[in-house]
């Protein structure tokens, strides 16, 4: 049994930071102690140096007494552990030189199972496409609000927080891409008018939007989709629509067979997935 088993402790940053015991909050203090847990939480069971929580929480400018602090928030995390799980917090947040450890499995923390089961659904996306649908649901669905929330003004959280959320619109794209793969073609297209106003330089998702309206029936949609992204491409990023968006337009006109049939991945056939045009700073893969 691991230690995150046996003290019952989940900690949850993919939304406001929240940790939890067989169900019961626990009450972490204020945004000081939050941001200690929350390094601590974004690379469990590794050791984070008292020195490296200090430039996170202050900055080149810390007070005297900043080591000092750092380990009064450590003990008040402890307490506020203790005080739920009536056991020794001290196993969970251990002192290790030259810091502390957030000691549970990291199944029990959601970015890393949400990065766990991404990983396992991408990989049975070819050949599996429900059991990759419902991995990455599963995987979407820990999704509470942004990652690691308030924490924006800690630099290596930030970083950390883009990473995972640059993650999450992969695994959406590749939920999706499953979706179509079983024939949801109307969930997808649905969604997918969401995702392209959110995310314009998403070529895959534009690509998988004109694949879900042709085989809905509406290909004269599925071309207008395809005018609307090359126009905001040109207009916007001063670019044209990347070889693989252009060749589903061309699958499109000319009404191409594996285009319609559920069962096999949706942009078979095409250059969209794995490709590597770039738009701005998104790359198209």
């Amino acid at each position: 049994m691991t230690t995150g088993e046996s003290s019952g402790l989940e900690v949850r940053v993919l939304g406001p930071l929240e940790a939890v015991v067989h169900g019961r909050p626990v009450d972490l203090g204020g945004p000081q102690p939050q941001g200690v847990l929350a390094e601590l939480a974004a690379v469990p069971g590794r050791t984070v140096s008292v020195g490296a929580l200090v430039d996170e929480l202050w900055g080149p400018l810390p007070p005297r007494d900043a080591h000092r602090t750092v380990r009064t928030y450590v003990s008040r995390l402890r307490a506020a552990l203790r005080h739920v799980t009536g056991g020794d917090a001290a196993t969970v947040l251990v002192t290790r030189p030259p810091g502390y450890e957030l000691r549970v499995d990291p199944g029990f923390v959601d970015a890393w199972r949400f990065q766990r089961l991404v990983t396992s659904g991408q990989q049975a996306l070819g050949a599996q496409p429900r059991l990759a649908f419902e991995r990455l649901t599963a995987a979407l669905g820990l999704w509470r609000g942004d990652a690691f929330a308030e924490f924006g003004h800690l630099p290596g959280i930030a970083a950390k927080s883009e990473q995972l959320e640059r993650l999450r619109l992969s695994a959406t794209e590749a939920r999706i891409e499953s979706a179509l793969a079983l024939g949801l073609d109307a969930q997808a297209a649905a969604e997918l008018e969401v995702l392209v106003r959110a995310h314009p330089t998403r070529e895959l998702l534009w690509g998988q939007l004109m694949i879900a309206l042709y085989r809905l029936g509406r290909q004269a949609d599925a071309l207008g989709v395809f005018r609307v992204a090359r126009a905001l491409l040109r207009e916007e990023h001063g670019v044209e629509p990347s070889p693989a968006l252009s060749a589903v337009h061309s699958r499109i006109l000319r009404h191409d067979p594996s285009l319609s049939g559920a069962g096999r991945s949706s942009l078979q056939g095409t250059a969209v997935i794995g490709s590597t045009a770039v738009v701005g700073s998104t790359v198209l893969q």
